[in-house]
């Protein structure tokens, strides 16, 4: 409710807020409402008020939005903080474009849910984890050789390693299963029925193949979402579908259409990174991209950093680096580009650090995509949902809405300077307009800087 300022609010106009955000333009985000000029009241950590925007209400910091926009802070279901040894570059990232909850632990690679617990016990910004059938399953019972399957006993520890993790609190199971060929279909439908024991809980997956397989690989995932009744999340699906995302699109709506609950995320660049190390670069990937070899690899970390890459060298990283990243420039930007519009898609970073360079995704995501959906029509309200109200009511988190009482998780830009300005040779750099960041009604971010100390939470599942 949008207080006007009459007597009968004049105690509300008479208190003393711990901040004030007066007279921009403010998405609540919430069912039915529309962007309105008002002034955003908080206090104690919550929205405790939306005034009209000439309001003179008093707070302890008061900040001029005058021809910005006030939204809930957006949330990035498949992002990675999992190399505990960095304890902030990708949080910081996010948070410098307007991140203020996030889920790691995709792609398969997701640890002991009690190892995410110890080493992030107060992150920069609300964080959870799903649990991957890669690190913190397949590895914790010993198959440690991704080509070959779990035997029976393997899967039924992996099973109870699982269901312990989500009782603790973890998202959910999140698959790679390009990154553990040997996981066979029998193998990840048992974890999945774990899952569907958890009313909340959800699988994620970075599907099998990203060739001409890969509208096989999508429909292998919806049989596992149907026959187990779990809540399905197709991870970039753009940069796993080149050539065919449409196409797995369709074979994706006509599943929601049956039923099936399903949905699938897109990040705005038409090129990939994975770890050098990563079955993603095995034998065959050149056949895989229809000819595209090292030449079309870039080395974004390690001793070839910048530098395009021979079989001599890809080999060399492969053997000597394999957390070092690299990019692979085999995407066609419309194909992306008319994914990312198409209305089911959420948006979402993938952002991945492993301690040297980066794809330009951590750090320029959000604003990038905000553009290209406002060239492709959409009005600003419908682009926000796809990082706000989408993303949230999809992993079941609170967030993605602001109104009275609601967690004051808030972000002021402007919107026509928002531009994102990281590049693949300077991936790190910040977005322009993006004035001020606000986690559990506390400035995080304010023209650039982030405050000393972290504000937010671990969050559990429920």
């Amino acid at each position: 409710m949008l207080h006007s300022g009459g007597d009968q609010t004049g105690a509300v106009l008479m208190s003393c807020f711990d901040i004030l955000i007066r007279g921009g333009t403010f998405f609540g985000m919430t069912d039915g409402s529309e962007p309105v000029p008002a002034t955003l009241a908080i206090k104690n950590g919550t929205v405790s008020a939306l005034l009209a925007p000439d309001s003179e209400a008093e707070a302890d910091y008061v900040f001029d939005a005058k021809g910005m926009f006030v939204t809930p802070g957006f949330v990035d279901i498949h992002m990675h903080d999992e190399f505990f040894a960095d304890t902030d570059t990708v949080q910081h990232c996010l948070i410098r474009q307007g991140v203020t909850t996030a889920v790691a632990g995709n792609c398969g690679s997701g640890p002991a849910f009690y190892k995410s617990a110890l080493a992030r016990p107060k992150p920069w910004l609300h964080l959870s984890y799903l649990v991957g059938n890669c690190a913190a399953l397949r590895e914790e019972v010993g198959r440690t050789d991704r080509y070959t399957p779990s035997t029976k006993e393997e899967i039924a520890l992996m099973r109870e390693l699982l269901r312990d993790a989500l009782r603790d609190g973890a998202m959910g199971l999140s698959l790679g299963l390009e990154y553990a060929p040997g996981a066979s279909y029998d193998e990840i439908s048992a974890l999945a029925s774990v899952v569907s024991e958890f009313e909340d809980g959800i699988v994620t997956v970075h599907i099998r193949y990203d060739d001409d397989r890969c509208v096989g690989a999508v429909k292998e995932m919806i049989d596992l979402s149907r026959e187990n009744n779990v809540r399905l999340q197709i991870s970039h699906l753009g940069s796993m579908t080149m050539g065919h995302t449409r196409e797995c699109e369709e074979t994706i709506e006509r599943a929601m259409a049956d039923g099936v609950d399903v949905s699938f995320d897109c990040y705005p660049y038409d090129a990939f990174c994975a770890k050098a190390g990563s079955a993603v670069y095995d034998d065959g990937f050149v056949k895989r991209w229809k000819g595209k070899g090292p030449e079309y690899l870039e080395a974004v970390s390690g001793k070839y950093r910048g530098r395009r890459l021979t079989f001599e060298t890809l080999a060399e990283m492969r053997r000597e680096e394999p957390m070092s990243l690299i990019v692979a420039y085999v995407m066609d930007r419309e194909e992306v580009e008319n994914c990312i519009a198409n209305p089911a898609c959420i948006i979402a970073s993938d952002a991945l650090f492993t301690g040297s360079g980066a794809h330009p995704r951590i750090a320029g995501t959000f604003p990038r995509a905000l553009r290209i959906l406002r060239e492709r029509g959409y009005s600003w309200q419908d682009a926000l949902r796809k990082m706000t109200v989408m993303p949230a009511e999809r992993m079941r988190i609170k967030s993605g809405r602001l109104f009275e009482g609601s967690v004051a998780d808030v972000i002021v830009f402007d919107p026509e300077g928002f531009i994102d300005r990281a590049t693949f040779q300077d991936p790190f750099l910040p977005p322009d307009g993006l004035k001020l960041v606000i986690i559990k009604g506390r400035v995080v971010l304010m023209n650039g800087d982030i405050s000393p100390a972290p504000q937010g939470d671990l969050f559990r599942r429920g």
